[in-house]
């Protein structure tokens, strides 16, 4: 296939039509800065062939700003050595032609026959996808897409497969396919695709096998265990019938009683002991109450002592406080007559300030209340300006809608005269000297044009008449509408108290003029009064009251003295009696504190005299005596009999050491376990006995060796079948193996001719390098020379430029192989090649230089010095744009 012409109008930003003529078989260079619609003319090559010209899914193609372009791509080209026409436009005008030499095809039939010719397909629905490209989407690269190459050769594989059949076809005609598939199918009925692990009915022969064999070794567990527990039942009846002959629990029963009474006298001792031991601290408690009742009366002789020694003090400090009280009197009186000077003096100061303040403002008030009343006529004189304006405006004031009507009006009676002009009758006439004729009433002589506009009736002196209805009904209804038009016109003035149109404009013009006065009145009264004129009113009223106000206080203040002025200031007189009070205060505080003084000191002579007698009295009460003597007694009585108590409490303590309770107590409990837990045994066995006979007994009539004998047949079935499955699969998996490498040895016979063309173009970028195919036919691990020998890594593994310049070579080797299978190839390359230094590029030149002899290519760049030695001269579409 061979592009000979592309055209392209209203496509993205070629609105108006670009057209590439002259197409050279081989190479064809094109160059532009970006934008400058190389990708636009990739696109709409691709628009051509992939899109549906009736596809709503295409909006990108249309031109901004112009929803109703449609997009059209005209291409002329050769396939098969035909000439071919394909003519294709979306959107707006949907249509598609195609012209095969002789033959012509139109829409889906066009669009179908072009797909299966250059191996594609389209899309179900919406736009075309990259699965659906085919061959033309592998050969025809998009702008920075050279190095993906796997998923354009994974959507175009069948196609090359097809064309590796037909170079192959004695090969590739082998019924091993199916064969594959079938032994393939029945293999992965029995094992999964991936691990070859178990499934289906092999893996459910496996599973019911491996449930009998768990099923049979739970029973054999059972009938173990059943044969142990007979035995546990003869040793549990040996046990139980010894224990019910010797009742071993009654011997122990009779050593816990003995325990139990030694131990109660032991308890007895222990009593005795701690009752004498009470007693023992009773009397202690006594000796101690004896001695510190002794212990008093000698501190009550101390506190006499004491007491008098503080009277004495008391006494004295009493008499020092009281001494100064007298002195502060004559003080305080002197104080207070100075702090009512500094009052009066005060208050004449503040009196002459009231008035001084008072009288300035009701001077400011005054002043204010002329500026309000200044402002306020301001106001009603703007007030009654903005009512004048308002009354002025509203009988000016038009309805933009009847001015509308009124234009609208003007402007139908313009264009009906011009219509009615159009189709009136003109009627030329040249008469003879001394010649006339009679029109519509009115008399015609010598020559001139007029136009009968209505039926009018010509007279010819000597001749006759003529009837003339010039323009037809036409004519008859436009002068209808405009005498329609003229009394609705007529009306509408009438209403507005107007003669014309001009004078409805001139009434808006003047209308527009009192509203922008009325406006600047407006604003001219909120600046005078922003909250209204009553506010102003009102703020005028209280300035007026607040002048009086100020008049009236500044008459109820007395008139000033002589010595008014010579006064201290209000500041001055407010210190000074700051400080008199000051001073009053503090010597009211000093008298204060010596009168607390003096009744403190008195206060502790009266407690000192009231504590001396009392502790005089204290010591000398009548029996205090006789309750010395006494309790002096009662102390050695009741230290002899401590001394007897103490001697009694050693011998039991002795005696309770030595029948240590403790011991006993634990005897006690040990014989009352072992009785009680000998029994409890006795019990347990008996029930347990008791059991295991009826849990024996039912187990015994289940047949558990006739259910084993089952299960063991059962499981012996299963064994035998999934050994047979798993044969079976095995043998099916070997099978398939041995398939997989005749395939994969016919599939590298398919591969050659591949290979064939791909290392071709490979050498000429990397010498001596191998670079193998896959099984889908697509580049695989590449092995180049090194200087340790060779390496060899992935094609995903190769850098970026790498990947593209082997992207660029593996897609030419595909145009051979498909140029020689007979199947058409056009190579496409957008902007490719960017990321390759001069030295590769230099070698993808040769080798682009190569394929242009077998195929036509469009190279597209931004980077015209990069591609001066190509060989072919560029063609720039800025230059092809301003033809």
């Amino acid at each position: 296939m061979k592009l000979t012409r592309i055209r392209i109008e209203q496509l993205r930003q070629f609105r108006t039509a670009l057209e590439i003529a002259d197409l050279a078989p081989g190479l064809n260079l094109f160059t532009g800065p970006n934008e400058a619609g190389k990708s636009t003319v990739v696109a709409a090559i691709r628009a051509a062939f992939f899109e549906r010209h009736r596809s709503s899914s295409v909006d990108d193609l249309r031109p901004w700003n112009e929803p109703a372009a449609a997009p059209t791509v005209e291409l002329d080209f050769e396939l098969d050595g035909q000439p071919c026409h394909l003519a294709k436009t979306f959107l707006a005008r949907k249509r598609c032609t195609l012209q095969i030499g002789r033959e012509s095809l139109d829409g889906e039939e066009a669009e179908n026959r072009l797909a299966e010719l250059l191996g594609y397909q389209h899309a179900g629905r919406g736009a075309s996808k990259a699965e659906h490209w085919g061959i033309p989407g592998l050969l025809w690269i998009e702008q920075g897409a050279a190095q993906e190459l796997r998923e354009a050769v994974g959507h175009a594989t069948d196609h090359l497969r097809g064309a590796l059949n037909e170079s192959l076809g004695e090969v590739a005609a082998s019924g091993g396919d199916e064969l594959l598939g079938a032994v393939e199918a029945q293999r992965n009925e029995l094992l999964t695709e991936a691990g070859g692990r178990p499934r289906g009915a092999y893996k459910e022969a496996l599973d019911k096998e491996g449930a009998l064999a768990a099923e049979l070794a739970r029973l054999d567990d059972e009938i173990a265990r059943y044969r142990e527990r007979v035995d546990a039942l003869a040793a549990l009846r040996r046990e139980h019938a010894a224990d019910e002959a010797e009742q071993p629990w009654r011997g122990f029963r009779v050593q816990q009683q003995q325990a139990e009474a030694r131990l109660q006298a032991t308890h007895e001792l222990q009593a005795a002991l701690a009752a004498e031991r009470q007693r023992a601290a009773q009397i202690e408690s006594r000796a101690g109450l004896l001695r510190a009742q002794l212990d008093g009366f000698a501190r009550d002789d101390q506190a006499l002592a004491a007491r008098g020694a503080e009277l004495e003090a008391a006494r004295q400090a009493s008499a020092a406080a009281t001494a100064p009280a007298g002195q502060w009197q004559s003080r305080l009186e002197q104080a207070g007559r100075e702090l009512e000077a500094a009052r009066n003096i005060l208050r004449l100061a503040r009196q002459r300030d009231e008035r001084t303040r008072l009288a300035r403002d009701a001077e400011a008030a005054r002043r204010q209340l002329e500026s309000a009343a200044a402002q306020l006529r301001e106001a009603d004189a703007a007030q009654a300006r903005v009512q004048a304006l308002q009354r002025e405006a509203a009988s000016a004031a038009i309805r933009p809608a009847d001015l509308k009507t009124l234009r609208a009006q003007a402007r139908e009676l313009a264009d009906i005269d011009i219509r009615r002009g159009a189709a009136a009758t003109r009627l030329s006439y040249a008469l003879e000297p001394g010649r006339q004729i009679e029109l519509g009433g009115q008399t015609l002589t010598g020559s001139g044009e007029t136009r009968v506009l209505a039926a009018t009736t010509l007279v010819l002196p000597g001749l006759g008449r003529l009837e003339i209805a010039p323009g037809g009904s036409d004519l008859a209804a436009l002068a209808a509408r405009a005498a329609e038009l003229a009394d609705a016109q007529g009306a509408l003035l009438a209403r507005l108290g107007l003669d014309s149109l001009e004078a409805a404009e001139a009434r808006e013009l003047a209308y527009a003029r009192l509203q922008n006065e009325l406006a600047a009145a407006q604003a001219t009264l909120q600046a005078l009064a922003p909250h209204g004129v009553d506010a102003l009113r009102t703020e005028h009223a209280a300035l007026a009251a607040r002048a009086e106000e100020l008049a009236q206080a500044l008459g109820r203040l007395p008139a000033p003295s002589d010595t008014t002025t010579e006064l201290l200031t209000a500041t001055e007189a407010e210190a000074a009696e700051q400080a008199a009070a000051q001073s009053l205060a503090a010597l009211r505080e000093d008298a204060h504190r010596a009168q607390l003084a003096a009744a403190d000191a008195r206060s502790r002579l009266e407690a000192a005299a009231r504590e001396h007698a009392a502790a005089q009295a204290l010591c000398e009460a009548p029996d205090r005596a006789e309750r010395l003597a006494a309790a002096s007694r009662e102390l050695t009585d009741a230290r002899a009999e401590q001394a007897a108590l103490a001697t009694r409490v050693a011998e039991l303590e002795r005696q309770v050491a030595e029948a240590r309770p403790e011991i006993l107590q634990q005897d006690v409990e040990r014989l009352r376990a072992s009785a009680e837990q000998l029994e409890k045994q006795y019990r347990e066995r008996r029930e347990r006995l008791l059991r295991l006979e009826v849990e024996l007994q039912t187990e015994g009539a289940r047949g558990q060796d006739e259910r084993r004998a089952e299960l063991a047949r059962d499981h012996a079935q299963a064994a035998r079948r999934a050994d047979e499955l798993r044969r079976r699969a095995a043998a099916l998996d070997l099978l398939l193996g041995l398939l997989r490498d005749k395939r994969r040895a016919l599939t590298r016979r398919l591969q050659a001719p591949l290979q064939k063309h791909l290392n071709r173009y490979l050498q000429l970028l990397f010498p001596q390098a191998i670079l193998e195919i896959d099984e889908d036919l697509t580049p695989g691990p590449l092995t180049r020379p090194s200087g340790a020998g060779s390496e060899s890594g992935a094609f995903d593994a190769l850098s970026f430029g790498a990947r593209e310049q082997m992207g660029v070579i593996a897609r030419l080797a595909y145009a051979d192989l498909l140029a020689e299978a007979g199947r058409p190839t056009l190579v496409i390359l957008d902007d490719a090649l960017v990321h390759s230094d001069p030295e590769r590029l230099a070698q993808m030149k040769r080798v682009l230089f190569d394929a242009a002899t077998r195929h036509q290519i469009l190279l597209f760049t931004c980077h015209p010095g990069n591609w001066r030695d190509l060989g072919v001269a560029a063609r720039s579409l800025a230059a092809l744009r301003a033809q």
